[in-house]
């Protein structure tokens, strides 16, 4: 990976009674992966992953995010983004409070990145 990358850490709720629109979207994004993997190229990001969990009897997604400059990437994707954009962004206002959710920044990566590309 490159140096001085910015990495977020994404942790969001899933509203209660909204937990089969979070399975939607998480197969909207798995079925739209090469689309979506060409988005990452044009917003400078290298890698998206996403992750769910039972937390205290409440459903969260977590979205690790490493890219350029994130604030670069989120302007690019929510201002000049495609359609795919479009519905993602609408998945997650519809089960999502992202007032409530939790940004995480990096203290600490470690990468070999060059071994896992050869």
């Amino acid at each position: 990976m490159k140096k001085g990358m910015d990495i977020r850490l994404y942790k969001y709720e899933i509203i209660k009674g909204k937990e089969e629109t979070a399975e939607e979207w998480l197969n909207f994004l798995n079925a739209n992966r090469k689309a979506g993997e060409a988005l990452l190229k044009d917003e400078h990001a290298y890698l998206e992953a996403y992750f769910k969990t039972m937390e205290g009897g409440n459903l969260y997604v977590y979205m690790f995010f490493a890219c350029e400059d994130v604030n670069f990437s989120n302007d690019k994707a929510i201002n000049q983004g495609s359609g795919l954009d479009e519905q993602h962004f609408a998945y997650m206002r519809e089960c999502i409070d992202l007032s409530r959710g939790d940004i995480m920044d990096c203290l600490l990566y470690l990468d070999n990145m060059e071994d896992a590309v050869r």
